[in-house]
């Protein structure tokens, strides 16, 4: 996702919608296996968590980008 500015990022990073997004991607995909366990083809399984980061600032000026 793109944004006008640091400023906008910072925002969306404290947001509702970021911290639900991130929760989303904390989960392993659904796979086959799954869907097969699921409709009694195997013992289930709880999926595990990945772990997910916010993607660090870079805070430069105007001035070293228009050098």
């Amino acid at each position: 996702r793109y944004f006008v500015d640091l400023n906008s990022m910072k925002e969306h990073f404290r947001s509702k919608v970021h911290k639900k997004r991130l929760k989303q991607l904390r989960e392993t995909p659904y796979t086959q296996e799954e869907a097969e366990r699921a409709a009694g083809m195997g013992s289930y399984i709880p999926p595990k968590k990945v772990e997910v980061q916010t993607q660090p600032l870079e805070e430069t000026t105007e001035m070293e980008t228009s050098s």
